[in-house]
């Protein structure tokens, strides 16, 4: 018997309710460390899931800066191969910023793979 219990892949896509206004703008700025406050506390499209969404994925880039410099730092200590690791998470933090621009622009939602659901700071 086929055991078709793959997870759900599809990518969910915003509707034209949770698009008003500049909602795109906003969740494309909340991928810049600190603008995600714009979209949080300042725009008028602050109640939009879709902006809510891109603003849980910020501050959860922000957390893993924080704690990725930390550790960063950390490996910085050991020669050569701590060199290197402490050089690649910024780039992999870039990547998944990258990442959530294109989704902002494309008009889908947006998880951090898989770490945006099991970890909502903000609820939408």
């Amino acid at each position: 018997m086929e055991n078709n219990t793959a997870p759900n892949t599809e990518k969910r896509m915003a509707t034209e309710a949770e698009l008003q206004g500049n909602a795109v703008i906003y969740a494309v700025l909340c991928y810049i460390c600190p603008l995600w406050l714009i979209g949080l506390l300042a725009s008028p499209e602050k109640d939009s899931a879709f902006v809510k969404n891109h603003v849980n994925c910020g501050i959860l880039l922000s957390i893993a800066g924080v704690a990725s410099g930390v550790i960063a730092g950390i490996l910085a200590l050991i020669p050569v191969v701590g060199w290197i690791l402490a050089g690649l998470v910024p780039v992999a933090l870039l990547v998944v910023a990258i990442l959530g621009i294109v989704a902002a622009v494309q008009k889908e939602f947006f998880t951090i793979f898989g770490l945006a659901d099991k970890m909502q700071i903000i609820k939408y």
